[in-house]
């Protein structure tokens, strides 16, 4: 059960642990003021730069996904008998969202999760949810979470002529 968590927030684990030996070595070199100086500084520049900012927010979706899409499977009963999920293999951002590989363990299969399609969409707040099994292997499923559409226009765009009535 520890190991499970511990594996689960590996990523976040590594995050803290990093960021704590970066300030500390930072500390020792240049003095707690100008460190925070400094991270502040950083942070603001990762906020404000234009790239930095789509991968920050691109980052933040894949980690929201990752919490979401566990809880949906717990939910939806998408497990074995034993209570097992499938793993996790990959997630990566895409233009519309993100994708996600998992490995179904016995029991589970794709077209488990395509019968729950609305809740999974519920749960990851996404437009919507693609389920596509590997052709290779049957037990490795690929999820695309699509939070956005890219073609879809912002705002309406009127047309000049709209006012003229001929």
């Amino acid at each position: 059960m520890v190991v499970g968590w511990l594996v689960r927030h590996l990523p976040e684990i590594v995050a803290v642990l990093l960021a704590a030996q970066a300030w500390s070595a930072s500390v020792a070199l240049i003095g707690r003021l100008w460190t925070l100086l400094l991270a502040v500084l950083f942070g603001v520049g990762l906020v404000t730069w234009g790239r930095s900012r789509r991968w920050l927010l691109a980052a933040l979706g894949c980690w929201v996904t990752r919490y979401r899409l566990r809880t949906a499977l717990v939910e939806l009963r998408l497990t074995t008998r034993a209570g097992r999920l499938p793993l996790l293999l990959l997630l990566v951002p895409t233009p519309v969202g993100e994708r996600v590989w998992l490995w179904c363990r016995a029991r589970i299969s794709a077209e488990d999760m395509a019968d729950e399609i609305d809740g999974i969409r519920a749960a990851c707040c996404a437009r919507e949810i693609r389920v596509t099994r590997d052709r290779r292997w049957a037990a490795l499923v690929i999820v695309d979470v699509i939070r956005r559409d890219p073609l879809s226009a912002a705002a309406v765009v009127r047309s000049p002529w709209a006012g003229r009535h001929g």
